[in-house]
């Protein structure tokens, strides 16, 4: 079981970071001067979002599903954690479109979109967290 517990986080500390980092790799894309410069970019980004984002996310997805069944776990935060997570997972293809489209050199990221790009998984990742260490019995339950 501690095994399943360390690739779970593990994988969720590579992924988290993965999505972290890919706005970074989409402003780049727009800094890129030359040809050359844009290739390297596009080259980063892909490898950084098929070959660390996406292995990294079904591992975490498939070991918390195993964590969850192999310890029984159940509680309205774990309804409000998998909610997250689900977010997490549009965010994440919402960044896999990103990348198709760097590739055609369409949608380009602005500034202040990059800073909604960064805010959107912080804020999420934030709450998984809290909600993963902290298991607060009715949260949204009146009082």
């Amino acid at each position: 079981m501690l095994w399943l517990k360390a690739l779970h986080f593990i994988s969720l500390l590579v992924w988290c970071a993965t999505l972290l980092y890919l706005p970074g790799l989409f402003l780049l894309h727009r800094h890129a001067q030359t040809r050359s410069q844009y290739h390297r970019a596009r080259v980063m980004t892909r490898f950084t979002f098929a070959m660390l984002a996406s292995p990294a996310a079904v591992i975490a997805i498939i070991s918390g599903t195993g964590l969850v069944f192999a310890r029984m776990v159940q509680g309205e935060w774990l309804i409000w954690k998998l909610l997250l997570v689900a977010l997490m997972v549009c965010f994440h293809l919402y960044c896999g479109s990103q990348v198709v489209r760097l590739g055609h050199r369409i949608g380009l990221v602005s500034p202040a979109r990059l800073t909604a790009q960064i805010a959107v998984p912080v804020m999420l990742m934030s709450a998984v967290f809290w909600l993963a260490l902290a298991k607060p019995a009715g949260i949204f339950s009146p009082a």
